[in-house]
Order: structure tokens, then C-alpha cells, then sequence
């Protein structure tokens, strides 16, 4: 069991392959933490399309990483993805219409509206030159 004051980490490449490592690392660690199955599938859900995004529209240059950190705090746990591509802050992005026709709709933009409707609070911070994603589930 991970001590309540403990942080993981894990360091990756800006590539799609990373994705698989990034879920194994998610799933080892965040059922240790005492995450259920649901909010673990949901966290999982948050954190690739967070990757995604900064992996396919990021600009990393090809010798930066992606830093993946969890940690629990009481009974939330954090999960904090720092990145070095061009800054962009998720939480000032609109919504998109889900009301409306699918014909209507633009293609993609969803990836960032599951991250807000899957965490229970998703906070942005551009700080020495870095993206930094802090995403919080109640446990």
C-alpha cells in the first residue's frame, strides 16, 4: 500500500506509444490508492485525452517529456501532467453544444469535456516555461 503522503512518477516520451505505458502506470498506482473501477476507468479516460492533446498538439520539441504525477491528499487523489509545449489552459475552453445535431457538431473537441465531466476539479498553471494539468478525483 502507498503511504497517504506519497508521490509517483513516471517520465515519457511526447509519443502515442506512451499511451499504453501511461494507463499501466495509472492503474498500478491508483488502485493502491484505493481507487475504484469506475473512477479508475474515468481517470484513464482523463489523463489519454490529456496526453493526446499535448502529444498532438503541443509542439514538444523531441527531446522534452511528459512528467505524470500522482499523489493522494486525504480522500482526493491528484494527478499533475507537466509538459514543456506551447501553453494552453483546458479550463478556459467552452463546452461543447452535445445538444446539438450530430451534423452540427465539429469534428472532435470532446477530449477536453470529458476531462472537465470526469474529475471533479481540473485546475491550469503555465509556470518556468511549463504546462502544468492538475486533475482531481474524490475518492
Amino acid at each position: 500500500m502507498i503511504r497517504m503522503d506519497e508521490q509517483v512518477q513516471l517520465q515519457v516520451s511526447g509519443k502515442l506509444d506512451s499511451l499504453s505505458l501511461i494507463s499501466q502506470f495509472l492503474v498500478n498506482n491508483l488502485q493502491k490508492f484505493g481507487m475504484g473501477d469506475h473512477d479508475l476507468f474515468q481517470t484513464q479516460i482523463a489523463v489519454d485525452e490529456a496526453i493526446t492533446n499535448i502529444i498532438e498538439h503541443g509542439e514538444l520539441a523531441e527531446q522534452n517529456k511528459i512528467i505524470i504525477k500522482c499523489k493522494k491528499e486525504g480522500n482526493k487523489i491528484l494527478i499533475i501532467i507537466e509538459d514543456k509545449g506551447k501553453p494552453f489552459d483546458p479550463t478556459k475552453l467552452a463546452d461543447p453544444d452535445i445538444t446539438a445535431p450530430i451534423h452540427e457538431r465539429k469534428t472532435g473537441g470532446l477530449g477536453v469535456y470529458f476531462i472537465k465531466k470526469y474529475m471533479n476539479q481540473v485546475e491550469y498553471d503555465y509556470r518556468d516555461g511549463k504546462n502544468i494539468l492538475t486533475m482531481i478525483k474524490n475518492l
